[in-house]
C-alpha cells in the first residue's frame, strides 16, 4: 500500500511594523494590523459615523481644559511591548479613544495604549472587536474599552479596575470609568 501524501498546510505571513507601513503608505486605504495579518476595513456607515461622531463629540466637549486628549479615526495606534517596538504587530484605528499621556503622541500616530477606547461594531469586523482587539487592549493596558452595537443597540464595558464587564442599552447613561464625574446619555443621540 502506497503511502498517503498528506498535503502541507500554507503558511500564513505574519507583518511586523516596518512591513505594514511600507504596504500602506501610497494608499488611500485604510488597514489594520492584528497580530501580524493585514486586514481592509470597510467605509464606515453612516449610523456607524453618527455614533463615533455622539462619542467624541460628548467626549470632546468634557476634556476642554483638561489634560487628555480625544481622538476620532482613522488614527493609528501602535500596540507593542515596551521594548519591542520594532516587532510590533499591532496597529488599530480605533473610532474614539482618549490618550493621557501626552508622551504617546506622534505626527504618525499613538505609540502604545490609550487610556480609553471605544470601537463601534460593523457587520463585516464585529469578530476582530469582540475577541482580537478586545484581548490585545486589555494585554496592552488600555483601562477601559467599549464596544458599541447599532444592531442591538447596546454598549458593552470591559474596564481593568472591574472584575465584571457591564453591559448598558441606547436607553441607558454610562460612566466613563477612567473620569470620576463623566457619562454620556445615549438617550441623546439622534440616530
Amino acid at each position: 500500500m502506497d503511502a498517503v501524501k498528506i498535503p502541507r498546510t500554507r503558511k500564513i505571513k505574519k507583518y511586523n511594523l516596518k512591513e505594514f507601513l511600507a504596504f500602506v503608505k501610497n494608499t488611500e486605504d485604510r488597514y489594520e494590523l492584528i497580530e501580524g495579518r493585514i486586514y481592509m476595513m470597510a467605509a464606515p456607515s453612516t449610523e456607524h459615523q453618527d455614533i463615533a461622531g455622539f462619542i467624541y463629540r460628548k467626549i470632546g466637549n468634557y476634556l476642554e481644559g483638561k489634560p487628555c486628549k480625544v481622538f476620532i479615526a482613522p488614527l493609528d495606534v501602535f500596540l507593542y511591548s515596551k521594548t519591542k517596538k520594532e516587532n510590533c504587530q499591532n496597529v488599530f484605528q480605533p473610532d474614539v479613544f482618549v490618550v493621557c499621556n501626552k508622551s504617546k503622541i506622534s505626527q504618525r500616530g499613538i505609540n502604545g495604549a490609550p487610556d480609553f477606547v471605544v470601537e463601534v461594531t460593523s457587520p463585516s469586523n464585529s469578530e476582530h472587536d469582540y475577541i482580537d482587539k478586545l484581548n490585545m487592549y486589555m494585554r496592552h493596558g488600555v483601562k477601559e474599552y467599549w464596544i458599541v452595537n447599532p444592531e442591538t443597540r447596546q454598549i458593552y464595558v470591559y474596564a481593568k479596575s472591574k472584575p465584571k464587564n457591564m453591559s448598558y442599552t441606547f436607553e441607558d447613561k454610562v460612566k466613563v470609568g477612567i473620569f470620576d464625574d463623566f457619562e454620556i446619555d445615549f438617550k441623546e443621540m439622534q440616530i
